[in-house]
């Protein structure tokens, strides 16, 4: 099963969502570059920042509102804005969930974009990430996702001028594709001069864990661990190449299924 490509964006919805926040930078440069296209923009995110959230649910809540289809019924949980915006007490996913179920139930969006987070969603760091938690959610729900971060490293100057310039063409060229429906797209900025900027490279799920000095280091338990780390991918590392000032750009897969892994299963249980 695969997503629809979208053609013409200004019959499309878009939801954007993210994880530091309704008032954080990231999205509401993401809402002005994305209503360039023409779309129709909503955006359901965090009432205060949720980073580090990853996939989670406030099931508590959730449970709560289970059956009902009005979000004025819950207004001590979703605060209305505006018409097409809303806040949430509850994190990035109780925002995609609640948006499909109540906010745009008669409108169901063609698109879910999350960020721009302040800060990489590269490597081992997706995995608690709640920008890419935000895609998750919008994967199960049968919806298109991207995902997009912006590097910063503590810095003090961030260049968000770049997602302005190159986003809105990346956003488009993804969307003409047909995605497994199993497959979000994650999208990260360096933190670079706009004059210094390298390609847009397709990159691998990288990792930190196994580089370089971080095994000599001794910073992994070494008695547990024998070989060494030889990744099979015709792809870059998007951990390296973000900080060789590229744009990365990654197809991730929420099916988690190590398919030559559970070939040595098969053989042990046969």
């Amino acid at each position: 099963m695969h997503f629809k490509p979208i053609s013409d964006f200004a019959s499309a919805t878009i939801l954007i969502s993210n994880d530091d926040g309704i008032e954080a930078k990231g999205i509401k440069l993401l809402e002005k570059i994305l209503s360039r296209l023409g779309a129709d923009v909503w955006v359901v995110a965090p009432n205060k920042e949720k980073s580090g959230a990853s996939h989670a649910i406030t099931s508590d809540t959730l449970r709560s509102m289970a059956g009902h289809s009005s979000a004025e019924n819950f207004p001590n949980v979703i605060h209305k804005i505006d018409e097409r915006h809303f806040a949430v007490e509850g994190t990035p996913s109780d925002c995609v969930r609640i948006a499909l179920s109540m906010i745009m139930k008669d409108n169901k969006p063609n698109l879910i974009v999350s960020g721009i987070n302040n800060g990489r969603n590269i490597a081992d760091d997706i995995t608690y990430s709640g920008t890419i938690g935000v895609a998750i959610e919008g994967l199960l729900h049968g919806v298109m996702s991207v995902a997009v971060s912006q590097l910063t490293d503590g810095a003090e100057i961030v260049n968000w001028n770049l997602a302005d310039i190159y986003l809105e063409d990346i956003i488009k060229k993804v969307c003409t594709c047909s995605w497994d429906a199993d497959c979000l797209i994650n999208v990260n900025f360096p933190n670079v001069p706009t004059e210094e900027i390298g390609k847009i490279l397709v990159c691998r799920h990288g990792t930190r864990r196994f580089n370089e000095g971080s095994v000599e280091k001794k910073r992994m338990c070494l008695q547990n661990l024998e070989g060494r780390y030889s990744p099979e991918s015709i792809f870059p590392d998007d951990d390296k190449e973000i900080h060789s000032k590229n744009i990365t750009i990654s197809a991730l897969s929420i099916n988690l299924t190590d398919e030559r892994e559970n070939q040595k299963l098969a053989q042990i249980f046969a």
